[in-house]
């Protein structure tokens, strides 16, 4: 499956059935007679997890977003397969996932594959009944296409050219899948990513966590009282200080985020880690420093997001404030997951949930569609605020309905590049179009080409280039 469906160049279907067939062979290979339990269904949760990313290559164009979901399915089947859920399992289960490889294949070419001697016969047999299979439909298959010229287009779809380049794709196609589908099966059938034992660090004393994470409590009250004007004084606060662009009044929320949340989330794990709980006073005193902690970062990250909000209003939606905006939100969802874990000071669960969470935003994201989404947003400010339309042409095809709504000539200077990389490179005055091969079929890119038949692009003015506000960036 995939030697034929793999497409490298344009993602598309061809992957969603790649990753349907990988996880139906690890699951005969190593489900069958396994006992349902809680960890098996949390299993196959995850395993589903998985084929919703890659699926998102079959209705969204844009590679970005799909290298991202890729990237996210690949961290949660190697999660999945260790069955680690402290940070530090999270941090190094990819790297156990590559290490176990060696052990997957040798597994794989000494028990999966051996023949017996009384199957042997049976095995040359089906062998010889395969080689005869394809031998009919190659002349068969010639002699009708031959007869008819709609069919040979049919078969010309299904069956591409093979050449040197198709081989070694096919063939590093299906060694990649060979060694993931053996690697996950071996994981399984072995059992040998058993739970992950719970250590406890040495305890330490309470004055000893209290006075610097309570240090860290005043800190952080003390800044946001003192600059409560400053952090939600939006676009009027701009306005009236001297020299203060949106730009830079969104990038100080955006680094004052990271910072706050990077230092919060040390100081959290580490004081959850090694805090006292054996009397009240220590669990009500451990409650309330880590929770006013958490809700002070949450303050932060509401004035993140309001100034990114701004910055957008003021210059326009673009894929890295999208991502931006999104991180964001992740991250202060992930701050409410730590408030929630403090009422019973049980949080084990919290960096399993924070992935799902993750998986969520991406999921989320594609259910959005970005491209689209940025457009639709520029469009609808430039009558008011200008337009880049040289931005605007880097997006992918599911931006092309919105762009639709532009006047010319911004229309097909913005739609032209698109339109090339759906012609394969080629100018789009020359007619060419190279047309998605089967596995590469995609909902975002044939709607597209639907929308460009619909009304030809006019050749592009000097009116192509850049008109948005002069001090954007």
């Amino acid at each position: 499956m995939a030697a034929v469906a793999l497409s490298w160049d344009r993602p598309g279907v061809g992957w969603l059935l790649t990753a349907l067939a990988v996880a139906a062979a690890t699951v005969v290979s190593a489900g069958r007679g396994s006992a349902w339990s809680g960890r098996t269904a949390v299993r196959a949760g995850e395993a589903v997890a998985v084929v919703a990313l890659i699926a998102v290559g079959t209705v969204r164009a844009a590679g970005w977003l799909f290298v991202l979901c890729v990237l996210a399915a690949g961290v949660v089947g190697c999660v999945a397969l260790t069955d680690r859920w402290s940070v530090g399992g999270l941090v190094a289960a990819p790297l156990r996932v590559v290490g176990s490889v060696p052990a997957a294949l040798r597994w794989l070419l000494r028990d999966a594959v051996r023949i017996h001697v009384q199957d042997r016969g049976a095995v040359r047999r089906t062998t010889v009944a395969g080689l005869v299979a394809v031998a009919l439909l190659a002349v068969f298959g010639f002699l009708l296409a031959e007869a008819d010229a709609a069919f040979a287009e049919v078969l010309s779809v299904l069956i591409p050219s093979v050449d040197g380049g198709t081989l070694v794709r096919w063939l590093g196609s299906a060694v990649a899948a060979v060694v993931v589908t053996a690697v996950a099966a071996h994981g399984l059938l072995t059992g040998t990513t058993g739970p992950e034992p719970e250590s406890r660090p040495e305890l330490v004393r309470r004055i000893e966590w209290a006075v610097p994470v309570g240090g860290l409590v005043a800190l952080f009250a003390g800044f946001v009282a003192v600059q409560a004007t400053v952090l939600f004084g939006g676009g009027e606060h701009v306005a009236k200080t001297a020299g203060l662009t949106y730009a830079e009044y969104a990038r100080a929320g955006f680094w004052q985020l990271l910072v706050v949340t990077g230092l919060t989330v040390i100081v959290v794990g580490v004081a959850a880690r090694i805090a006292p709980r054996a009397t009240v006073s220590d669990r009500v005193l451990l409650r309330t420093l880590l929770g006013l902690l958490s809700a002070l970062t949450l303050v932060i990250v509401a004035s993140a997001l309001s100034r990114m909000a701004a910055y957008e209003q003021a210059y326009g939606f673009t894929r890295q404030r999208l991502l931006v905006t999104v991180g964001e939100l992740w991250l202060g969802a992930l701050f409410l997951l730590i408030l929630v874990a403090g009422i019973p000071l049980r949080g084990r669960w919290v960096p399993r949930a924070a992935l799902a969470t993750a998986v969520g935003a991406l999921i989320g994201l594609a259910v959005l569609n970005p491209d689209a989404f940025i457009a639709r947003q520029n469009v609808n400010r430039a009558a008011k605020h200008g337009i880049d339309v040289h931005y605007l042409s880097t997006l992918s095809a599911d931006a092309v309905a919105a762009l639709q709504k532009l006047p010319e000539p911004y229309r097909s200077c913005a739609l032209a590049a698109i339109a090339d990389e759906l012609n394969g490179g080629s100018a789009p005055s020359s007619g060419s179009d190279r047309r998605d091969a089967w596995q590469e079929w995609n909902l975002g890119r044939a709607t597209a080409r639907d929308h460009l038949d619909e009304e030809a692009l006019r050749p592009c003015s000097a009116a192509y280039g850049r008109y948005d506000l002069p001090d954007a960036d």
